[in-house]
């Protein structure tokens, strides 16, 4: 009889075992391997080291209700991890975000695809709550600590003396390297920032192919502002690069969870790539003359790509750049005001009010020309440019 309740008892344990391995991880081919965090070495569980070194019913007994009582609690810490995201806030110490962290690593495995955006939505949001001072952007002595910090300059104790307790912890945090930077947003405005491709790491093994993608590049590239006072700050090269990005992931991920935002970020990229922005131009007024000598040949390199509506409308672009005042006008003639047609765009006309500047004569008629849509006229509540999923501009 004990032989075969030890029998019965070893089936129990070779199920048990089983059970405990973890899933493989999922592969992503087109997206950077995660990088590894610094190796640890890896001791096997004690719970499972007892089960193969027990040798009586009583022990293999004694090591199944160990093995019971740690999947138990995993499973509640992961059924909390919702409220625990979202617990931590302005108030929270970096030691709250590395537990975090820790126990997504121990739940992300085991997690299903909704839940798992779902605590990466949190994630996101809990940093902007925990980095927040957003409040203390149009204060001086911020600003004097952030730029200083900025510069690689030492901060004094009277800098520190004039910000609120919050902000000297999270310089605290700066200054030792804990996953906390500063970024400069442009137009004297500075904020605290973290690692995105940290985040993306985190995350990435445990999404599918084609949600992987989309995060890595996301981190990738927002680490880094897009905008400075209204000027775009990565070179014509790498602008064409993201919009090829993006051309491509939509072909070859039509049904992605994230289609609509790439279509969105494909937009953005493919309007300024044409139509630069206030304070970036890549040709001249006219559109006559490139400003730089490597635009032309990148944007004649992107002409040549095979089934792409990228390529169709850099052809367009170049083309509308050899038409004369004349032809220009003859195929995409100015409306005034009135809905009548203006046949001479050099016209005098000091009567004429809200008439089309002179200088914008040429990028009205290259809008005419290319047929592309503003990103911005959509109406569009999201913003892609600063961490690795789009976030709704309404959510604190």
């Amino acid at each position: 009889m004990q032989k075969t309740t030890l029998a019965l008892m070893m089936t129990s344990v070779l199920l048990v075992l089983s059970s405990c391995q973890p899933p493989p991880e999922k592969s992503v081919s087109s997206a950077p391997e995660p990088k590894p965090e610094q190796p640890e070495q890896v001791e096997e569980p004690s719970s499972t080291q007892s089960l193969r070194d027990a040798k009586t019913p009583r022990q293999l007994t004694s090591a199944l209700v160990d093995i019971s009582e740690k999947k138990l609690k995993d499973q509640l810490i992961c059924s909390k991890l919702t409220t625990t995201i979202r617990a931590v806030g302005s108030k929270s110490e970096i030691n709250d975000v590395q537990a975090l962290q820790h126990q997504l690593r121990a739940c992300l495995p085991t997690a299903d695809n909704a839940q798992t955006l779902q605590w990466l939505a949190d994630y996101q949001a809990m940093y902007r709550r925990f980095l927040g001072a957003d409040r203390d952007w149009d204060n001086g002595a911020f600003y004097d600590v952030m730029s200083t910090l900025d510069q690689g300059k030492t901060i004094t104790v009277a800098q520190l003396r004039l910000v609120n307790p919050r902000i000297r912890y999270l310089v605290s945090l700066v200054r030792s390297n804990a996953d906390v930077s500063v970024q400069y947003l442009g137009e004297g405005v500075y904020a605290f920032h973290h690692d995105l491709q940290a985040m993306a790491d985190l995350f990435a093994p445990y999404l599918p192919e084609d949600q992987a993608v989309f995060i890595e590049r996301m981190a990738k590239d927002n680490q880094d502002i897009f905008w400075n006072d209204a000027a775009i700050t990565i070179s014509y090269y790498q602008l064409i690069k993201r919009a090829i990005f993006w051309e491509d992931y939509i072909k070859q991920y039509p049904d992605s969870y994230f289609i609509k935002d790439a279509e969105n970020l494909f937009n953005i990229y493919r309007y300024t790539l044409f139509f630069g922005s206030d304070n970036t131009r890549w040709t001249d007024d006219a559109i006559r003359e490139f400003l730089g000598p490597e635009y032309k040949f990148l944007l004649v390199q992107l002409s040549k790509r095979q089934n792409s509506s990228l390529a169709k409308t850099a052809q367009a672009f170049l083309a509308f750049m050899e038409l004369s005042d004349k032809e220009r006008l003859e195929k995409y003639p100015l409306a005034d005001e009135d809905g009548s047609i203006s046949g001479n765009v050099n016209a005098d006309d000091s009567k004429k009010e809200n008439a089309i500047e002179q200088s914008d004569i040429a990028y009205y008629q290259l809008k005419e020309a290319l047929t592309i849509p503003s990103p911005w006229d959509s109406h569009n509540n999201k913003d892609c440019l600063s961490s690795i999923t789009c976030i709704d501009y309404d959510v604190n």
